[in-house]
């Protein structure tokens, strides 16, 4: 049996590999089409390329993206994908790319009625002009990227556009190889991005810093037992997880998504639980190290349900409100299933066990008396307690109808804290309310 969204995902793929011959050939008519529109500009033009989207591609980007999220069926996600076919117009300069976008703009000058434009005459190829251009990507840099239609208007094909410099095509493959594929956790990651902003911005300097980075990147994804550094067990412990769930998930899927920040939660998480458990007595990372190794031994099967070996049950109010949420996101929301997954191969009880520690724990964060002092310095203490069981229950309700599975990350535990720490000093300033108060702990913009 495999989890929904596999089925999911492997419909999609068989649509994909049912009409790949014919991508195949209209990605080929596309680059004969563009040649024609770029005829004018081609000083400027070094080649057209195309692809279309392979199979491996297409599955990582159906989890990456959260594409199941938004579409029940196959062909949802097959029919709304941007990019089946990627169309690549590759310059000389970056000033070239501006000259062909210029280009396209004086040559698709009609419009349909679905807002894109076309070149007078031929209807089949249709441009979403609309967007500013260049626009800006994730990582800060500028690209020329523009959605595509071909074909007729009641069975056409969408295809992405993109039109780059040969700086922009070197640097594109690049980051694709170092960054974009490599989801194992990296030491330093605000470090290496400051890093490649530095390298494009000096591209005199490119190939020694590239050769740099990736000579750095390299030695990150070593095995945690070769890369020491003091003051740093939590981020080791965290490597040591992203290294062995990276290798683990491209064993059993063939690729991998990215899952750091749940590597963070999970090595803050069993370093905490283990120093209490020892109370006194110093953490031994070891001990958690070798039950790291050990997970290297297992099968572990990323497409399968996961299950509680019983029903979950407690009187705490803000325990239920989160765990209803939890239990109905384990198997739809492939986010959460890889973060319980991780978490009960590495805790030593069953999964329900496991899963109730967890909610103890979230709930322990925001609910430590040092928050709330103000108010029970204030009020008389049945009241405080009261408003502070009040303002859990508000936290679990925000939580829950984020949904997404940031809420368990440290930010946002450090966020929601912080809320209810301002919340609680203004409160204190005034008699105990009557009625129910409005809180803002957690929004999802946030």
């Amino acid at each position: 049996m495999k989890l929904p969204v596999f089925e999911l995902v492997e419909g999609t793929v068989e649509l994909l590999r049912q009409n790949k011959a014919q991508l195949e050939m209209m990605a080929s008519q596309l680059e004969e089409i563009f040649a024609v529109v770029f005829e004018d500009g081609s000083e400027s033009l070094v080649t057209i390329t195309s692809r279309v989207k392979s199979e491996d591609s297409l599955r990582e980007k159906i989890l990456r993206k959260s594409l199941y999220k938004r579409h029940a069926y196959p062909q949802g996600i097959y029919q709304n994908l941007s990019d089946l076919i990627g169309l690549r117009v590759e310059c000389r300069f970056l000033e070239d790319e501006r000259r062909l976008f210029q280009r396209l703009q004086d040559q698709f000058t009609a419009q349909a009625e679905d807002g894109y434009s076309y070149c007078p005459g031929n209807h089949e190829v249709r441009l979403d002009l609309r967007e500013p251009q260049p626009q800006s990507q994730n990582n800060g840099f500028s690209i020329y990227r523009i959605d595509g239609l071909y074909g007729e208007l009641d069975d056409c094909v969408r295809f992405e556009l993109q039109i780059k410099a040969m700086v922009h095509v070197f640097w594109t493959e690049v980051e694709h190889e170092i960054i974009y594929k490599n989801n194992s956790y990296m030491l330093m990651d605000s470090f290496m991005k400051e890093l490649l902003s530095l390298a494009y911005a000096n591209l005199s300097l490119v190939d020694n810093q590239i050769y740099m980075i990736y000579r750095q990147t390299k030695s990150q994804s070593e095995p945690v037992q070769n890369y020491v550094q003091a003051g740093a067990i939590r981020a080791l412990f965290a490597k040591a997880i992203s290294d062995t769930f990276y290798h683990k998930m491209r064993q059993s899927l063939g690729f991998t998504v990215n899952f750091r920040h749940s590597c963070d939660i999970l090595s803050r998480y069993l370093l905490e639980k283990q120093g209490r458990e020892r109370g006194m007595e110093p953490v031994s990372v070891q001990a958690l190290m070798d039950r790291v190794n050990k997970v290297m031994s297992l099968e572990i099967d990323f497409e399968e349900p996961l299950l509680l070996e019983k029903p979950f049950r407690t009187r705490d109010p803000f325990e239920n409100i989160l765990a209803e949420h939890l239990l109905s996101q384990m198997n739809s929301d492939y986010e959460w299933n890889i973060f319980f997954r991780m978490l009960f191969v590495l805790e030593p009880g069953n999964n329900a066990e496991d899963f109730a520690e967890l909610l103890r724990v979230v709930r322990a964060r925001l609910s430590d008396a040092e928050l709330y002092a103000p108010i029970f310095e204030a009020w008389p203490e049945r009241e405080a307690e009261g408003f502070r069981q009040y303002t859990l229950i508000v936290a679990a309700h925000q939580l829950a109808a984020d949904g997404d599975v940031r809420i368990i990350y440290e930010n946002a535990l450090e966020q929601v804290r912080e809320n209810i720490r301002r919340e609680i000093r203004e409160l204190a300033k005034g008699e105990p309310p009557k009625g129910r108060v409005p809180l803002r702990l957690w929004a999802p913009e946030e």
